[in-house]
């Protein structure tokens, strides 16, 4: 009995010695991820993470950190302090509607939330406003197989504050909450935020967002150039001024899209809306869809790594930095062009209470542009494109008196001067009249321009240095 107590006591030593082994490794191991989420930080363009101490213990840390969140502008960043808690796995128990615990194996849980000390004005200035935003957090879960989540929580308020003239506004913010799943190790991560609503009132004034949500997912690609899609929708905004002026925005989403093909990447870019109601005129539902083709990999990773060159110099904000970065754009857009890429505008689509409007474009180049100048009479050569526009009789002579219009014309004026441009528009074949709709269609290829059916050779224009 005494020896069957020996070993049972034995062995629970050796448990327990090895769990606090365990424990302690896995604490290394969660120091180490601390430092990877610190440097994925400092990658950004725009935000700066600065370790401030680590206070390291067996079943938990703490970790202080400083971030910066930067600005095109020299001065103004706002700085604040996050205290992060990271609890040691393997087996991780605390109180958190996003984290069961149990005895799902974890290198660490870590809890962030802001923390009191040395911060910018502006954001010391924001916390003495809005002191909900304190109790804001972020949940990370670092699991053993590489994996992690990662919750955040910013809760909602209410307040009153004045504007410029003392004139009396209301903020209602019904908080935000956001989700994302990361692979340290493949550069993964998808994600999902969202808001319920945003709404600032005042006498007489309003705006008031509804159902904010963006979606994204992203991984690593060739040489290191990130690729996915990202995806963002406002079920609706809504806008006063006074009693005469307001719009109506519903259902509003845009959506981006990467991918690689080869050694190129080609990328998709949509925008839509469903109704826009806005002094006196009725549009929606509308569409758009661009598509960019054959966009050189090790261009595109030149510029990545160029990004950060290039907030440097818009925060100089001088002359000399203006010329750099001119120069530094001319140049990449000038090798991607040497790849000859494809731009194509797929769908345009406006239903309006006056019509409709629809149009498709596309532009390439007929041969590879090989090294191209920066001569743009020289880069046209190359150029092969084709475009189509589709509009109702009322619509466009809806927008041509609004070109036409100013203070001094009445509105028979106005009318008369639409007409006479439509006019002209016609009788030089620009547009056509068919069923009640307004037509062009324009190609140009080696320097030949035609406009439903009427060519314009331009392949005679020279540069002074041809």
């Amino acid at each position: 009995m005494k020896k069957t107590l020996i070993i049972s006591l034995s062995i629970c030593l050796v448990l327990v010695a090895a769990y606090g082994a365990a424990v302690y490794w896995i604490g290394e191991q969660a120091l180490k991820q601390h430092d990877q989420l610190i440097a994925q930080i400092n990658h950004s363009n725009y935000l700066e993470a600065s370790p401030v101490n680590y206070e390291r213990g067996l079943f938990r840390s703490t970790a202080r950190t400083t971030l910066t969140l930067t600005r095109f502008e020299k001065e103004g960043s706002i700085r604040f302090n996050i205290i992060s808690s990271i609890y040691h796995g393997p087996f991780v128990f605390i109180n958190n509607p996003h984290f069961k615990g149990g005895f799902r194996p974890v290198i660490a849980v870590i809890r962030t939330k802001l923390a009191p000390g040395d911060c910018s004005d502006a954001w010391k200035k924001t916390l003495e406003n809005i002191p909900e935003l304190e109790s804001s957090q972020v949940l990370t879960v670092l699991f053993i197989d590489g994996g992690a989540e990662t919750y955040i929580d910013i809760p909602s308020f209410q307040k009153e504050f004045s504007g410029v003239k003392g004139e009396k506004f209301k903020l209602q913010w019904d908080g935000f909450t956001g989700k994302s799943k990361f692979d340290l190790r493949l550069d993964e991560i998808t994600g999902s935020f969202n808001s319920p609503s945003l709404e600032i009132s005042g006498k007489d004034q309003l705006l008031r967002l509804k159902n904010m949500q963006f979606d994204f997912d992203s991984h690593s690609g060739p040489r290191g150039i990130s690729v996915g899609s990202a995806a963002f929708s406002i079920g609706g905004i809504e806008g006063r001024e006074g009693d005469d002026s307001s719009f109506n925005l519903s259902s509003v989403g845009l959506k981006a899209e990467s991918g690689v093909s080869g050694e190129t990447i080609g990328c998709s870019f949509w925008l839509r809306f469903e109704k826009f109601n806005a002094g006196g005129l009725e549009v929606g539902p509308f569409a758009m869809e661009f598509e960019a083709r054959k966009l050189d990999v090790e261009v595109l990773s030149r510029f990545q790594k160029l990004a950060p060159e290039f907030r440097e110099k818009a925060r100089e904000n001088s002359k000399d930095a203006e010329q750099e970065m001119e120069k530094l754009a001319v140049g990449i857009i000038l090798d991607l062009l040497a790849k000859s890429p494809e731009f194509e505008i797929k769908q345009l689509k406006l239903k309006t209470d006056k019509g409709d409007l629809s149009g498709r474009a596309k532009l390439g180049f007929a041969d590879p542009v090989g090294n191209p100048s920066p001569n743009v009479i020289v880069l046209l050569r190359n150029v092969d494109a084709i475009a189509e526009l589709t509009v109702s009789e009322p619509l466009l002579l809806f927008v041509a008196e609004n070109v036409v219009r100013n203070a001094s014309q009445d509105p028979k004026s106005a009318k008369m001067g639409a007409d006479a441009i439509i006019m002209g528009l016609m009788a030089a074949k620009y547009i056509t009249l068919d069923g009640g709709s307004f037509k062009s269609n324009a190609s140009y290829k080696h320097g030949v321009l035609a406009v439903n059916g009427r060519k314009l050779d331009l392949s005679g224009i020279k540069h002074k240095d041809d």
